[in-house]
């Protein structure tokens, strides 16, 4: 049973907000242009644009379950699971831009590549607990937050200490 998990539906969420915007778009030149073919090759060339947009969105959209012996990926639109060891985590990423989701990055290591996968956050309210729970396996993971001046970075260094930057004063 896992002890948190998350998904990445935001990314379908975006993929037909993309395609809204693109068929706004279509609507806008095809009502200006005249000619048939013309017509004809924007209708086609949208159409190729939207499905790559939703194409991309299914490739990515996955379920994350943190195990206590290893973190599982699920993938939502194809057969592909497969998981990653504590070990090989390098660094956590919380992502908090205004007008979307609060999103995490997870980076790891498999064999020599670097790769990264992204997922809707835990809770706020659980999100230092699953930090904690995330450094007992791993002393090694890297914690950061975007932007920096986020309140998350402040409860971060509640719970493993303030690090201030060190100012040098050469002149007063």
């Amino acid at each position: 049973m896992p002890k948190y998990s998350s998904t990445s539906k935001n990314l379908t969420q975006e993929a037909i907000l993309g395609s809204a915007f693109l068929i706004i778009i279509l609507l806008a030149i095809f009502s200006v242009l005249t000619t048939i073919l013309v017509k004809i090759i924007v209708i086609t060339i949208t159409s190729f644009v939207i499905a790559l947009l939703v194409y991309d969105a299914r490739k990515r959209s996955l379920t994350i379950e943190f195990h206590e012996e290893k973190v599982f990926v699920k993938y939502k639109y194809k057969p592909k699971i497969f998981h990653i060891h504590y070990i090989s985590i390098t660094e956590l990423e919380y992502i908090n831009v205004s007008k979307s989701p609060t999103t995490n990055r997870l980076k790891f290591n498999i064999g020599t590549k670097k790769k990264s996968i992204k997922f809707l956050t835990i809770k706020n309210e659980n999100y230092i607990d699953f930090t904690k729970w995330l450094k007992s396996k791993n002393e090694k993971i890297k914690f950061t937050v975007y932007p920096s001046d986020d309140y998350m970075t402040h409860r971060l260094q509640e719970a493993y200490g303030f690090k201030y930057r060190k100012f040098i004063k050469d002149t007063l």
